[in-house]
């Protein structure tokens, strides 16, 4: 028994050795993800998860990134702030990743932005468009267009229209940016918030709110909220006679809301940062689509899903220009050389000066039957 136990040691021991000896060429390229798989946020993260690996897939399938594997490793945080923080420096500090994607919301987005620059890794491609992410950072790339656009692309638009009375529904933890911003942008415009509806990022009650909404009754209120407490307000407004338009602002989950809401989801308007996920006369849809499908048959599309493929395209595009031998800054240098790349008919700019990717926003509206429309 004592022989049997020293050989398989040996073994183990063995193996490992081979792998840590091997030429960097060799070894798969790995990068990471901290994202919530559980709680009120785990849709966007299993989608933005699920179509970052349907493009490394894809890719692999065609040879990888000079012979080398693209290697995805995502950790839960459940939309916790603290969590994202500790997943961000176990990926770093024990998986020596080369490179983080995909994070989702403000305040795991923005944790982990701050710790990956903090160590030089670059950090690409999070799933929340707060001004905080888009102050120039060696090390942070984002790729979707900002709030900043899309609210400012919505307010012309309203005003176009000939809206005049807009309210503003925000989360109350992001109150001291977001509230401003729009204040800045109706303000341009001659306008000031007829009403601003704060909500609780977790709550799912929404009663007063409701009722603030009903009384002021604005020309359309512009929302920028998750799923749980936004469709509370909307339940709530509409249940007191309101039928004030909803704008919103990508951040939520569109898809998710309109099912939830069934009938009432009828004439909500929505901000999106990528294309329609069924528009197969562009490219880079038709692309994802085909890998989605190959690598989840049974899935359906949506928007985070083509987010979190496109981030991982941009990724690999990144990875390919470093050549050979990958490391965290000539990464940095490969992803700022990318520039008027087209994904397909979806292009990104980045440049030493900017690591904005795309200002890219559509408006869709939700006809009776949950269908999406431009």
């Amino acid at each position: 028994m004592r022989l049997k136990t020293i050989s398989k040691f040996a073994l183990l021991v063995g193996t490992t050795l081979l792998a840590q000896a091997a030429p960097a060429q060799q070894r798969s390229l790995l990068v990471g993800q901290s994202a919530a798989l559980t709680g009120s946020q785990a849709e966007f993260g299993r989608d933005m998860r699920d179509g970052a690996l349907a493009a490394f897939e894809h890719i692999n399938r065609q040879g990888g990134i000079q012979g080398r594997r693209i290697e995805l490793l995502t950790l839960d945080d459940g939309g916790n702030e603290a969590k994202a923080k500790e997943n961000s420096a176990h990926l770093i500090d024990a998986h020596k990743v080369l490179a983080l994607v995909g994070y989702i919301s403000r305040p795991s987005s923005v944790a982990g932005a701050k710790i990956a620059s903090e160590a030089r890794v670059p950090f690409i491609g999070p799933f929340s468009g707060t001004p905080a992410l888009y102050r120039f950072d060696r090390y942070v790339f984002t790729i979707r267009a900002s709030y900043d656009d899309e609210l400012a692309g919505m307010v012309k638009q309203l005003v176009t229209n000939g809206y005049q009375r807009v309210g503003f529904a925000y989360l109350n933890d992001a109150r001291q940016v977001n509230v401003p911003l729009v204040e800045r942008l109706l303000a341009e415009q001659g306008l000031k918030p007829t009403v601003l509806v704060g909500l609780d990022r977790t709550s799912g009650e929404a009663a007063q709110q409701g009722k603030e909404l009903a009384a002021a009754n604005p020309d359309v209120l512009l929302a920028l909220a998750n799923n749980v407490p936004l469709g509370a307000l909307i339940r709530e407004a509409r249940k007191h006679g309101n039928s004030t338009p909803f704008w919103i602002v990508s951040f939520v989950d569109s898809k998710g809301l309109v099912r939830e809401l069934g009938p009432l989801a009828q004439g909500l308007v929505f901000a999106q940062i990528v294309p329609l996920p069924n528009r197969r006369t562009l490219r880079i849809v038709k692309q994802y689509q085909h890998d989605y499908a190959g690598r989840f048959p049974n899935a359906p599309l949506s928007f985070t899903s083509l987010e979190g493929y496109i981030a991982a395209r941009t990724l690999a595009e990144g990875l390919r220009r470093t050549g050979p031998n990958a490391t965290r800054e000539g990464l940095v240098r490969a992803l700022e050389s990318i520039q008027d790349f087209d994904l397909g008919d979806y292009f990104i700019n980045f440049s030493p000066k900017s690591h904005n990717g795309s200002r890219y926003v559509d408006l869709t509206i939700v006809n009776k039957e949950g269908q999406f429309l431009n």
